[in-house]
């Protein structure tokens, strides 16, 4: 959908007294004087979006020196209060509760065709912590003291940009910025109603668990419950506060194998709010499960060299395709840089996707859309919802595979290319002044779907056809990744080693399946290189889809609790056999096995 098309942009408008009303962009030109001020009016109760709304009005006449007036100037702020607490072996480490309120301020100057933006000299601005008081002057001090600030900053990086652009014979035309049909929403916030005691005591016990495996030397249980209100109001007339919500589990182990092989396992559970996290019994059966498949991995075999037909099962298959997608599906502009230069643009890596538009990316009986709108996906929970993108553009279903064929990407409000408007997924702060596109609900749907029993059949008639002594399947990635400093070094080594190739994280639970079905678990594996390019050698797909849904900080590798800024992701995925695919014996320097034996976990008598 084109944000251009004023007609078929939905606008919703709340009102005190009434239930919502949609609205196109075209009706609200026909909105009563009475209606736009009472609207206004609710907007103006808040003490934060009156604060905008008014530093806005003033700051639209800003000017230095007869220089450029801002054309567009945007506040946002983040407002979050949020619990966490996290144990291990059955003692509390911390346990905390904290309100904080992160303000997000964007000035441009110049025009939507030519702004301060999309250069090597549009730094990336952290602005300290907004008033928690709804004090107005504060907020319009704060306001008014960063937006002078990035406008005088805005303006040396207009006029050191115009000088590059004289320096270049044929610069690019693509204008810097897209306009965005004004979009009014406002939604009730309420306070946050988190139990910590409550949930202090689940995750103590959870963590408790592991005190029965004594070859788990690490283990921790993390809780986090994040309650947040958005608001956004900018100079086009765009005013949004929706409220946010995000609530996380996350249990993890780690161990050594008596060669002092490190391995580790993980599951997390992510939601929106407490009372969507699963109950105290089936998190109890989680916590045993990665304790239990720890220990298993502490005496599976090395792994060898493999090149042949993998299985990726439910989870593995979405986190599979989350780690592939994330940087395929979205296009990457190069700032502009003074000829010659080191240009920081020149390491980006480009989408394996970019030049392959309307070609077969994918089987012809694979679809693959982007649809935030979706709430549940079969009783599930789908993380990736959401109304309105972080750029207040209405949230929009992209179909981005369509039997095979790349139809298009995700977009904020940077043009790129021919691609000149954004489809509602700017949801992350990214580099040189832009937004960066991040998934919604992104899911993938076979046609032609089979049952897991005979995706397995297939897995091994293609080892038989082959001669292979197994085959592999993959239960778990570690996406989102937990891995430590020295195995995110030994990454970093093989991808040196390989050119730079790309990969996807590394398998956590991965078996050897022979030609008898007899599966058995192995460690030490690593994917020698794999892209969104290698999706064309999918062979089959289950019908059972899987929804993996994760904190996404917008890497393809996607650290877990790394980088401040983040969102919420899903994939929904079945099953997925691929062809062929190599996967490398890890190489790297094993750990050395603690000399002492650990306490007794137990009370001694």
């Amino acid at each position: 959908m084109n944000t251009r098309t004023a007609a078929a942009i939905s606008l919703v408008i709340t009102l005190a007294g009434c239930s919502a009303w949609l609205l196109s962009a075209a009706d609200v030109k026909t909105l009563s004087n009475a209606a736009a001020d009472k609207l206004l009016a609710q907007a103006r109760n808040d003490a934060q979006l009156r604060a905008m709304l008014d530093e806005l009005a003033r700051s639209k006449t800003l000017q230095l020196n007869n220089l450029d007036k801002p054309y567009f100037i945007q506040y946002s702020t983040g407002d979050a209060d949020e619990a966490s607490i996290t144990a291990s072996l059955g003692g509390v480490l911390n346990s905390n509760r904290v309100h904080l309120r992160h303000p997000g301020i964007e000035v441009r100057i110049g025009d939507y065709k030519f702004d301060n933006t999309n250069s090597v000299y549009t730094g990336t601005t952290r602005l300290g912590l907004f008033p928690v008081d709804d004090d107005y002057q504060a907020m319009r001090t704060d306001l008014w003291l960063s937006t002078d600030a990035l406008y005088k900053a805005a303006t040396d990086q207009i006029t050191r940009k115009r000088t590059v652009l004289r320096e270049i014979a044929e610069p690019e035309k693509t204008p810097d910025f897209s306009p965005a049909t004004p979009l009014r929403l406002l939604q009730p916030v309420s306070p946050m109603v988190f139990d910590q005691q409550h949930w202090q005591d689940i995750v103590r016990q959870l963590s408790a668990r592991f005190a029965a495996h004594p070859a788990v030397l690490n283990s921790r249980v993390y809780l986090r419950s994040i309650s947040s209100a958005y608001r956004l109001a900018n100079t086009e007339g765009t005013i949004v506060r929706i409220p946010e919500e995000l609530s996380e589990i996350e249990i993890a182990s780690s161990a050594l194998a008596p060669d002092g092989d490190r391995v580790w396992d993980h599951q997390f559970f992510t939601v929106f709010r407490p009372s969507q996290l699963p109950k105290q019994q089936e998190l109890t059966k989680a916590a045993d499960a990665i304790a239990e498949e720890t220990e298993a991995l502490t005496k599976a075999p090395l792994a060898d060299d493999y090149s042949g037909p993998v299985l990726f099962e439910q989870e593995a298959a979405a986190e599979l395709m989350a780690s592939a997608l994330t940087d395929a599906i979205r296009l990457q502009r190069k700032p502009l840089a003074p000829p010659g230069a080191n240009n920081p643009g020149s390491q980006m890596i480009e989408s394996v996707w970019a030049a392959r538009l309307g070609s077969n990316v994918a089987p012809d009986w694979l679809t693959i859309t982007d649809s935030p709108e979706e709430k549940e996906f079969h009783g599930t929970v789908l993380a990736g919802h959401y109304q309105v993108d972080d750029e207040g553009v209405p949230a929009q279903q992209v179909t981005l595979v369509d039997k095979g064929v790349l139809k298009t990407f995700l977009f904020s409000r940077e043009p790129i290319g021919q691609f000149a408007a954004s489809n509602g997924h700017g949801r992350l702060p990214g580099g040189w002044g832009t937004e960066a596109a991040v998934i919604g609900n992104l899911f993938v749907h076979a046609d032609h779907p089979v049952t897991e029993a005979q995706l397995k059949a297939k897995l091994l008639e293609k080892v038989k056809t082959a001669g292979l002594k197994y085959g592999v399947m993959v239960r778990r990635l570690d996406f989102p990744s937990t891995a430590s400093f020295p195995e995110l070094q030994s990454i970093a080594r093989q991808l040196q080693k390989n050119g730079y190739a790309r990969t996807i994280n590394v398998p956590l639970l991965a078996y050897r399946v022979y030609p008898d079905g007899r599966e058995e678990l192995v460690r030490g594996w690593r994917f020698s290189e794999f892209s969104a390019k290698d999706l064309r050698d999918i062979d089959a797909a289950s019908d059972r889809p899987y929804v993996l849904n994760y904190i996404n900080n917008g890497s393809s590798f996607d650290l877990a609790n790394a980088g401040s800024d983040a969102t919420t992701s899903s994939v929904i995925c079945p099953s997925l056999l691929l062809d062929s695919i190599d996967l490398r014996r890890a190489e790297e320097e094993n750990s050395k096995l603690p000399i002492v034996p650990p306490p007794a976990l137990t009370p001694q008598q």
